[in-house]
């Protein structure tokens, strides 16, 4: 577990309280029912769920660089739905899967914090996880992956404690062979290459990592 999910596990019950998400290389999905689509567009740009999607952007950028004393919430960069959105008469959406991009101005440098979000039936507000900041353009079940295998090679070599593995910032370098989408929307070709940035015990990572579509609407890593 990093330095991140400890502090996510003691910060996440204020957030959560305060309340009332990318396949990125995937189209976003559109809720089917137009009054639905409505409804979702009221939610997420609402004053309290902006709020709070914004703290959690605000302390998840501050996990990435304690350093810097200056963290401010600047717009949204986009929503990628995965699962769609649906309502009752609450407040808060039943179902519903989707990632929710927020540009963050950290002491004058720009960085996107990633924030999944996910309804839950009893009608209390979504739960909300940071994943992987940056431009990434792995899905969140990708990032997760990724994640384990750069926190198990930094901990045998440059960072043996886990707890000092940091995720700091990540972007695309290039696509090494274009990108297909299928007539239901998954990636059946494509390879591109990223950085991912972290800080392990006190030092300044960036990790290669290398993607390709599988054909059948995944993906296979490797880490440089």
């Amino acid at each position: 577990m990093t330095m991140r999910s400890i502090a996510l596990a003691l910060v996440f019950g204020t957030v959560a309280a305060s309340s009332a998400l990318a396949q990125a290389q995937a189209p976003a999905q559109s809720p089917a029912i137009p009054e639905a689509a409505q409804r979702f567009q009221a939610y997420v740009t609402g004053e309290v769920y902006k709020k709070s999607i914004s703290q959690l952007a605000v302390i998840g950028d501050t996990i990435s660089a304690p350093d810097c004393k200056d963290h401010k919430p600047v717009e949204r960069v986009a929503i990628t739905v995965f699962g769609p959105p649906a309502f009752t008469e609450a407040e808060h959406p039943q179902a519903g899967l989707w990632m929710d991009r927020i540009k963050v101005n950290r002491c004058g440098t720009t960085v996107v914090q990633n924030i999944l979000v996910r309804a839950q039936a009893n009608g209390q507000p979504p739960q909300m996880a940071l994943k992987m900041p940056g431009t990434t353009a792995a899905n969140p079940p990708m990032q997760d992956t990724v994640m384990k295998d750069v926190i198990a090679s930094l901990a045998k070599g440059k960072c043996s404690d886990q707890t000092r593995i940091i995720p700091v910032n990540s972007k695309i370098d290039k696509d090494t062979k274009p990108r297909k989408i299928d007539e239901k929307g998954m990636l059946i070709e494509g390879a591109w290459k990223e950085t991912w940035s972290f800080t392990a015990c006190g030092k300044k990572t960036d990790i290669g990592v290398e993607f390709a579509a599988d054909g059948k609407g995944g993906l296979n890593h490797k880490i440089k």
